[in-house]
This record gives structure tokens, sequence and C-alpha cells, in this order.
């Protein structure tokens, strides 16, 4: 038996997997025999802002230059991959080229939010010095107005952070093309709300928040808000829904990409050794399991979780070099299918499969062969990441479109980008037999999805168009007539998608 601790921790975790389907010129100071005037100081803090703009010295940048387009661009990418980015000067820009788009968290993940009890903080800004010293990256769209003597106030709350499931990049991970002259990539990112605005316009004070910190929304005047992320108004908040508007990323932690070859690009690949699946011999499953071991297992978990295959499988092989006798490559030991999971993470499907198998087949309860092959075909649907063969890239779509009809609301690209994938694979993926109702009912099955997800997803248009591909033709059979064929096309459209009717 597995220690009490591990055993039970993997079980849950295993089997709730399977069920859950900123150039100003410098000057001189003044003669000493000259007072000091503030158009002289404010030269010096320009000065001294300039050569302030060092990304060495700014490692974590709050990122109030970017508008919606970029807050929301910027958490697309993040729920799939590490963020790379330029950071010279004043200026950062997200490499969003660089990313595999075939392995998503090919380079690494973000973990789950670590939520904290935060607290309103304040910056003010009187001059260039401030702005580059405080807020780096604001340097081109506020640096005139500081410059011509304009004041500023922000107010911030991190509500939580997101930390990458890895410590560091290194340049041969990136030498692809898109990731040309990349320099860092965000380590973490903390999540809340800012906003900051001219304090001529403002009645800020340590007491008070100027722009309606833990308030209503109705009782802040927008117009006073230069820039923005999230909504201070609601942090405070008691309802999940509204606090939502607390959950914006604000600042990052910046870390500089390493140069070289990634010391542990062996163990990444992780391939699967023929050793390791025709492992024979009983293991002795009482010896106890080192605390280290232990950590190893917990931080292959997390990774799981954060969809970083490949760096979950180093922390599997460092599991098994401090504990032989339970080697997550062997499908004995009760530790395969986590191994099988970090594969298909990795862009291993068909070896994360093939040992997901012989795991279940080494467990206790003695599974029947169709139940192991459908275990085995929703571990597929539900962590394959790359490299796909038709049925379970057919299957991993419609697992997606459930979720996004159903379950978690997603955008309008992930549902489209489904459907398609859906109707390119279809005619070519073959029912195994009389009972393999997924791939016999797909028909109804992207009917009942497609359009829904993308109605969810807030595109009606797309979602008319999709109920159009995908209605059967068997509804409106009985007829021939156009007007009453199109009289009932719209009455299935209004009762399967109501919330796009009329839009």
């Amino acid at each position: 038996m597995l220690p009490p601790s591990s055993s039970s921790l993997f079980r849950a975790f295993s089997w709730s997997a399977l069920l859950g389907l900123a150039g100003v010129a410098c000057s001189s100071s003044p003669p000493p025999s000259s007072p000091p005037t503030e158009q002289s100081g404010a030269l010096r803090d320009t000065y001294a802002g300039k050569n302030a703009c060092n990304p060495d010295d700014h490692d974590r940048p709050f990122i109030i230059e970017w508008d919606a387009t970029d807050m929301s661009s910027f958490e697309q990418y993040a729920a799939g991959d590490l963020v790379v980015v330029k950071y010279e000067g004043c200026h950062l820009k997200v490499m969003d080229e660089c990313r595999d788009d075939n392995v998503r968290g090919s380079q690494g993940a973000y973990k789950p939010p670590e939520w904290t009890t935060g607290q309103l903080e304040s910056i003010d800004i009187q001059n260039q010095g401030d702005l580059v010293a405080k807020l780096p990256l604001g340097e081109a769209t506020l640096g005139g107005r500081v410059s011509a003597g304009e004041k500023f106030h922000m107010e911030y709350y991190v509500a939580g952070t997101r930390q990458a499931t890895r410590p560091a990049l290194y340049r041969e991970e990136l030498a692809k093309e898109g990731c040309e002259g990349a320099t860092h990539f965000v380590y973490a990112y903390n999540l809340g709300a800012f906003a900051l605005g001219s304090a001529r316009e403002l009645n800020a004070s340590a007491e008070v928040s100027a722009f309606g910190f833990g308030t209503s929304g109705s009782q802040v005047n927008k117009s006073k808000i230069d820039k923005k992320g999230g909504d201070l108004s609601v942090c405070k908040a008691d309802s999940a829904r509204e606090i939502e508007g607390c959950k914006a990323p604000i600042r990052l932690s910046l870390r500089k990409i390493r140069e070289g070859e990634n010391p542990n690009k062996e163990a990444q690949q992780g391939a699967l050794t023929d050793p390791a699946l025709n492992a024979v011999g009983a293991v002795n499953m009482k010896v106890e399991m080192s605390e280290d071991a232990r950590a190893r297992l917990d931080a292959a978990i997390a990774k799981i979780a954060a969809g970083d295959g490949r760096a979950c499988l180093i922390d599997l092989d460092a599991h098994d070099g401090l504990d032989p006798t339970h080697k997550s490559s062997d499908p004995k030991s009760g530790f395969g299918l986590m191994r099988a999971q970090c594969l298909m993470l990795g862009g291993q499907c068909d070896a994360g499969k093939q040992l997901g198998r012989k795991a279940l087949e080494n467990m206790p309860s003695q599974m029947a062969p169709e139940q192991i092959d459908a275990a085995v075909e929703a571990y597929a649907m539900q962590w394959c990441r790359g490299k796909m063969s038709d049925r379970d890239a057919l299957l991993q779509a419609l697992l997606n479109l459930r979720t996004g009809a159903y379950q978690a609301k997603k955008d309008a690209a992930f549902c489209q980008s489904n459907f398609d994938t859906a109707k390119k694979l279809k005619s070519k993926v073959k029912p195994k037999d009389d009972d393999d109702r997924q791939i016999i009912d797909i028909d109804i099955s992207l009917y009942s999805t497609a359009p829904l997800c993308l109605q969810r997803a807030g595109d009606c248009a797309l979602a008319r168009k999709a109920f159009d591909e995908s209605i059967p033709k068997s509804f409106t059979a009985h007829t021939e007539d156009p007007k009453e064929k199109a009289a009932l096309v719209q009455k299935y459209f209004e009762s399967s998608v109501p919330k796009c009717v009329q839009k």
C-alpha cells in the first residue's frame, strides 16, 4: 500500500480528473550664485528620470497604459503560456507570437491565483523623476503632461497573485520565429484594480479614496479617471460576480531570459521507455516516502493544475530519483496516471495514453477493458495538447464546446475554433461500434453546443451562423416549402439560442 497521505491525495486527484471531464537633452545645473528655479528643478528631474528608466531597476512595472483590449489579450495569452516580453527603456511589448499554438503551456504556465487580503495603496506623481521611478511604462503617455507641470494621483488594490510554474526561461527555448528581441518573461502578475487621474481634478486624502474604493460604482465620477484597470469601487464587494472587477492584471513581476540552454531540457522530454512499460515484479509499497519526494509529487500536481506538463515531468523525474521504489514511469507504482497526464499536457499524447492504459490495468479495481478504454479516452480529451489522432482531436473539440456551452464562459475564438475542428474531422472519424454514441450522435451534439457556446461568449452573429450550419436536416425534412422551412428554422433558433433572439 502507498503511505495513506500520498495514496489518498493521488486517488482523489486522479479520479476527480476522470469525472470532471519612455529624448529629453540633459541640462547642466545653474551656477552656484544662481538660486534654484522651478524650471531647473524640472530639468534635473527629467534627466534623472531618463537615466532611471532602466528595466534592471524596474522589474515590477504597473501596466497603466494598457486599455481593455490589451488587458484581454494578456489574459488570454497567460491562460495557456508564460508571457514573453521585450522590455527596453520605458517601453514594454508583449511578444504575442512567441509561443507554440499547437502545444499550450510548452514554455510554462501560471498557477491558479493565490488570493490575499489586500489594502488600498496610493502613488503620487509630482515630476518626471517620480513618473519613471514609480510608473515607468507611463512615460510614453503621461510624460509630456508631467513635463508641463501636471501632477497625478494613483490608487491600487492587490487582491491576488498568479505565479509561473517555472523559475526561468532560457534563450534556446525561444529560438523560434516570433521571439526575436525578447528580453524578459512575466514570472508573476498581481490581480486587482487601479485608477489614475490628474491631481487637479481630484480631492484625494489619506483617509478617503479619490476613486470610490469599496463604494458603489455609481458614486464614482468616471470622468476623473485617466487610466484604470479593473474597478476599484467593487474591491470590497461581497458578491463573487461583482468582485470579478477586482481581478484585472495590474502589475507585472519580470525576470530576464537566461542565456543558453535549459539545463533540464532532457528531463522535460520525459519520453516513455520500454523498461518503464515492461516493469515486472512486485514493488515494495510499504517503504515510507521522504518529505522531499512527497514535496515533488505535490509540486507535480500543482503543475498539472496549471497546465504545464513539461515542468510536471521535471518534478516527477526528481521524485523518481528520490523514491526509486515508486517511480512514476512504472505503471505499477500508483503514480503512472499522474505521469500520463503530464505527458499528454507536454504534447506527447500517444505516450501518455499508453502509460495511462498500463497504469489503469494495474489498478486494484480491475476495470473491464471497455472501462479502461473509456477512461483513457476521457484523459486524452481533457489533457492532450499538440499532435493528436483525428478521433482524440474531435472528441476534445466536442468536450470544449460542451464546456463553453454549459459550464464555463469562453471567448468566441475558442468556440469557433473548436466548432471548425469538429466540422473538419467529423466525416473522417468513424464509430468504433454501434455503441459509440459520441461519434454517431455528433450532429446533434454540435447543434446543441456550438451555438450556445458562441451565445455565451457574446457573439450572436457567429451563434446564428453556427446554428444554421449545424441544425440537422431531419428537423425540416418533412416540408419542401422554403417559407415554411425558414419559419421552422427560426422557431428552433429562438428556442435553442434565446439570448440571441432579435439581436
